[in-house]
Parts: structure tokens; sequence; C-alpha cells
């Protein structure tokens, strides 16, 4: 049973005992035995048009009602987004392959990570020297590198406006703007050639150096 039904169902219950109470009064107060059919018929018509009449007022109610209590219609979520596919960085493999060249070439790596404790200075020495002339020959290999400033270190030089502040970092006392004039700690490096020797796979883009195992 919908609610207008129910609404109407209970409405003629509480008009039709309303008018038989108002009626059981008025016999009660004013004596009107003989009189009872007239009442009964009188009041019958009151409770139906009083029914009528709740059923009118309360129907826009009611509608509203019965559009509030709907359930909503079920909403479909949209589907996530895929993620994206991360992008391989360009400058992964190639930094493997310079690690690798400089292990292959000087055993560079094998020189850092040593525990050098154990070593005297002598020997540490000549550990340097053999390291140093590997990792020169495999980074001439690979590239060509220039000075950032050509002046000496330990001269004074002058920092024009307008510099590079990617190529000329400034230290010390720095305040107001260029030019600016102070001793040069270092001339720095700047790549004019590089030339990475091969296209590394996915699976090679972890290893800078191959395990060894000598079969015999």
């Amino acid at each position: 049973m919908d609610l207008q039904k129910r609404f109407a169902t209970h409405a003629l219950i509480i008009t039709l005992l309303f008018n038989a109470a108002l009626l059981a009064l008025i016999v009660v107060v004013w004596g009107v035995q003989g009189s009872v059919p007239a009442l009964l018929g009188t009041g019958l018509i009151v409770t139906l048009a009083l029914w009528v009449a709740l059923r009118q007022a309360a129907r826009p109610l009611l509608r509203q009602a019965a559009g509030g209590s709907a359930a909503p219609e079920a909403v479909t979520p949209a589907p996530a987004p895929k993620p994206l596919p991360r992008p391989e960085h360009p400058y992964e493999a190639a930094a493997v392959q310079v690690l690798a060249l400089l292990q292959r070439q000087g055993r560079l790596i094998d020189f850092l990570q040593e525990d050098l404790q154990a070593y005297d200075d002598a020997q540490i020495g000549a550990a340097v020297r053999s390291v140093h002339d590997g990792c020169k020959r495999a980074l001439a290999e690979i590239a060509d590198l220039e000075p950032v400033l050509d002046q000496a270190e330990g001269t004074r030089v002058t920092v024009e406006p307008g510099f590079d502040a990617h190529a000329i970092r400034l230290t010390g006392h720095v305040a107001g703007d260029p030019p600016f004039s102070g001793i040069l700690q270092h001339r720095g490096w700047r790549l004019t050639r590089l030339e990475l020797p091969e296209k590394l796979t996915a699976d090679q883009t972890k290893i800078v150096a191959p395990a060894e195992v000598e079969v015999g």
C-alpha cells in the first residue's frame, strides 16, 4: 500500500472517531435522543466531507514526500583512468654507460668501493695512478671538455652583467648587482662532445659491471 492510500485510510478512521465522539457528546449534553437518526446522517455527511477535504489538502504534501522518499537512481561511477606508463628516463641509461666505461677502463667503481684503511699511502698512490690513467682514457673516448673560464686558478677575474648562473657559481660575500670581482677558485668544465658507445637494452640499464666467473 502506497503512502496516499495509507493516509486516506487513516484519515477516514480518524474522522469517523472524531464525529462519533462529537455526536455522543451532543446526545449526552443536549439530550436529543429522538433526533439520533438525523444526527447520524448529518455526522456521516460531515465525516465524508471532512475526509475528502483532508485528502485534497494533503495531496501536494504526500506527492512531495513520495518523491523525496523514492530511492535515488543508481549512478554508475566513472571508470578510474588507467595510469600512464612511466617513460624511461633518458639519462638513466647514459649514466650507467658512463659508469660502466669508467669501471672497465679504470676500475673506478672497484677503487671507490674499496676500504682504504688497510693500505698505506704508497699503496694508495700507486692504485690512484692506475685508476687515473684508465679513467682519463675512458673519458677521452666519449667526451671532450673545455674550461668555463680560461684564466688560471688563483687569479682575479671579473664576472660581467648577464653572466650564466649555471656556468658560474658565486661564493663568498655576494651583494648588489654585477659586475663582481673575485678570485677564481675553479675554472669549471663545459662539455663540448658526448658520444656514448652503444644503446643499452632494458635488462642492461642496472648493470654497471657484470660479475666475472672463470670456469675451469
